[in-house]
C-alpha cells in the first residue's frame, strides 16, 4: 500500500510539467473567449427581440471585438442604421453582405435595405495607395491599419483630407468634398525622396563648416536639404462632381380651375441639384375637373409648366415658382351652344414639401403650392354669372423620383 502511494506520487510529480505542456494556457484563453463571444451574441439577440436597441448594439459590438464575425457585424450595422449612425453601419453592412453567406434570405434582405439607407446618407470613397504599408489618415485619424493598397471608406458629407505617409517618400495629400450618396475614387501617389551616397566617417569628422562672410553665420552642409512641402492632390480616377438630379412623376390635384372644386391629373418633372441645399427644376402638369362647373354641363381643365428654385434642409424644402399655363373651358353641346375658350395664365408663387429617400436611387416627395395668376376667371350664361374665380390656384401633389 505504501509502495503504491509512492509510485502514484512520483508519477504525479514527474508528469506535472508534461501535463502543463499538453494544456497550454492560450487554449484555455481561446475557450473562454469563445464562450464569452457566444454569451454576448445570445444577450444581444435577446435585447434586440425585446426592442432594447442600444443595449443590443453594445452587446453586438463587444462580441465583434472578440471575433469579427460577419453575421454579428451585419446585425450590428442594421441596428446602427436604426440608431442613426450610418457611417459605421455602412462599413459593417458591406462586409456582412460580402462575407456573410450562412444567413437566411430574410436577414440578407434586411442587411441590403439597411445598407441602401446608410449609403444614401454618406459618401463612399474608394482609395488606392501607390505604396503598400503606408500610413493613411482621414482628417488626422488613422485608417487602413492593415496597410492595404486598396480599401473603401464611408465618410460624412463635407470637406475632408486624405493623407498617406511612408518613410523615404514625400507625403501624398488629397483635399476633397464628400457628397451625400455619392462615390469618389482617388489614388494617393507617394513620390520617393532623392537618395544620396553616404559620407565616410573620417571625411565627415575632418570636414569643417564654412561661414557666410556676409552674415558670419554658419552655412548648412550640402547634404542637409530643406524640408519640402507634401504632394497635394495625388491622382484621381474620376472627376469630382457635386451635381445630382431627380426625374419624378405622380398624381396632382389642383383647386381654382374656374371653381374651387378639385381638378385631378398628373405631373412630370425633373430637377438638378448643384449642392446639398439648392435645386433647380422644371415640370409640366395637367388636371381636369371631376364634375361640371357649379353642377352645369361646363367642363374645365388646366395645363402648363412650372419652373422652381428650391432650398433644402434635411427632409424639407421650400421653393419659389414661376408658372406659364392655360385654362380651357368647354360648354357641353347638351346644354349650351358648343363653345371652347382658352385663356393664357402666367403667374408665380411658392411651394413647401417633404422628401424621403427610400433607397439610394429612389425617393418619394409630397408638396403643396399656391400660385397667383395674372387674372381670374368669370363664367356667365346670358346675364347670369355662374362662377367667378379669383386669380389664385392651389395644388397638392405626390410623386416618386429616380435619383441620379
Amino acid at each position: 500500500m505504501v509502495r503504491s502511494g509512492i509510485v502514484i506520487a512520483a508519477i504525479l510529480t514527474l508528469g506535472a510539467p508534461a501535463l502543463a505542456e499538453e494544456a497550454p494556457r492560450p487554449v484555455v484563453d481561446d475557450a473562454v473567449q469563445a464562450a464569452r463571444f457566444a454569451a454576448l451574441v445570445a444577450k444581444a439577440d435577446r435585447e434586440r427581440a425585446a426592442g432594447r436597441l442600444p443595449e443590443a448594439a453594445m452587446a453586438y459590438a463587444e462580441a465583434f471585438k472578440i471575433k469579427e464575425e460577419p453575421i454579428v457585424g451585419g446585425r450590428l450595422g442594421a441596428l446602427l442604421v436604426e440608431l442613426r449612425n450610418p457611417i459605421q453601419a455602412a462599413d459593417l453592412l458591406l462586409d456582412a453582405i460580402e462575407r456573410g453567406q450562412d444567413v437566411s434570405s430574410d436577414e440578407r434582405h434586411a442587411w441590403l435595405s439597411a445598407y441602401d439607407v446608410a449609403r444614401s446618407q454618406v459618401c463612399r470613397v474608394e482609395v488606392t495607395v501607390s505604396e503598400p504599408h503606408s500610413r493613411v489618415t482621414l482628417d488626422g485619424l488613422p485608417k487602413n491599419r492593415e496597410g492595404h493598397t486598396g480599401f473603401i471608406l464611408f465618410v460624412p458629407p463635407g470637406e475632408h483630407e486624405l493623407r498617406a505617409t511612408l518613410k523615404g517618400f514625400e507625403d501624398a495629400v488629397i483635399d476633397f468634398k464628400a457628397i451625400k450618396g455619392g462615390t469618389l475614387r482617388y489614388t494617393l501617389a507617394l513620390r520617393a525622396l532623392p537618395s544620396f551616397a553616404p559620407i565616410d566617417p573620417p571625411e565627415r569628422l575632418l570636414r569643417r563648416r564654412q561661414l557666410d562672410p556676409a552674415t558670419n553665420v554658419e552655412e548648412p552642409p550640402d547634404d542637409e536639404l530643406p524640408k519640402r512641402d507634401p504632394i497635394r492632390g495625388g491622382v484621381t480616377d474620376e472627376k469630382k462632381s457635386g451635381i445630382g438630379g431627380t426625374i419624378s412623376a405622380g398624381p396632382v390635384m389642383v383647386f381654382g380651375v374656374a371653381t374651387w372644386a378639385p381638378a385631378v391629373g398628373a405631373v412630370l418633372g425633373g430637377s438638378l441639384r448643384p449642392n446639398e441645399v439648392v435645386s433647380l427644376g422644371i415640370e409640366g402638369r395637367a388636371a381636369w375637373l371631376t364634375s361640371g362647373v357649379e353642377g352645369r354641363p361646363i367642363d374645365a381643365m388646366t395645363a402648363g409648366g412650372l419652373v422652381s428654385a428650391c432650398a433644402h434642409y434635411r427632409w424639407f424644402f421650400g421653393c419659389v415658382l414661376g408658372h406659364v399655363g392655360v385654362i380651357n373651358i368647354n360648354g357641353s353641346p347638351e346644354g349650351y351652344k358648343p363653345l371652347s375658350v382658352t385663356a393664357v395664365k402666367p403667374g408665380g408663387g411658392g411651394r413647401v414639401g417633404a422628401k424621403v429617400q427610400i433607397t439610394r436611387s429612389f425617393s418619394i416627395q409630397a408638396a403643396a403650392d399656391v400660385l397667383g395668376l395674372s387674372s381670374g376667371i368669370k363664367i356667365a350664361v346670358g346675364p347670369t354669372i355662374i362662377a367667378e374665380q379669383p386669380p389664385i390656384m392651389l395644388g397638392v401633389q405626390l410623386g416618386g423620383g429616380w435619383e441620379f
